[in-house]
């Protein structure tokens, strides 16, 4: 079975080698990038199967790249993992994003980590949430 492919975008680099690192053990297959605009040419070129994307970065925020992803036909239904130190920024984010995400708070575990990206691959995230809800009120 070919390993799932995940785009990852942190500017930091530090951040960025462990969260590749987390999820290259849990035998995904890794774009780590340090720029929204990065991610976006690499995602017209390669499909991914799911984006960690952190919120704060340098030029576009995470929020920003996810919504331009959802541009690009062989990302539009892709989910997101939102990745933030700030707490507040989850409901923010989340709340906004029309689409399957979840939001991870750094720092985290690899087993944190690597359950988000599963949860979201198996057709879990927020969206799904309001989803079901939606369902259980008809």
């Amino acid at each position: 079975m070919p390993h799932r492919r995940v785009l990852v975008v942190d500017d930091e680099p530090r951040i960025l080698d462990i969260v590749k690192y987390f999820l290259e053990q849990g035998g995904y297959e890794v774009e780590g990038l340090t720029t929204g605009e990065k991610a976006l040419a690499a995602a017209r070129k390669t499909p991914f199967e799911v984006a960690v994307l952190d919120i704060v970065l340098v030029g576009d925020s995470g929020y920003e790249v996810a919504s331009k992803l959802k541009r690009i036909k062989s990302a539009e239904n892709m989910p997101v993992l939102f990745m933030s130190s700030k707490v507040e920024m989850a409901d923010l984010f989340l709340e906004n994003y029309d689409g399957r995400a979840e939001f991870l708070l750094k720092p985290f575990k690899k087993e944190t980590l690597l359950e988000s990206v599963r949860n979201l691959l198996e057709g879990g995230g927020r969206e799904a949430h309001r989803a079901a809800a939606r369902a259980k009120k008809k």
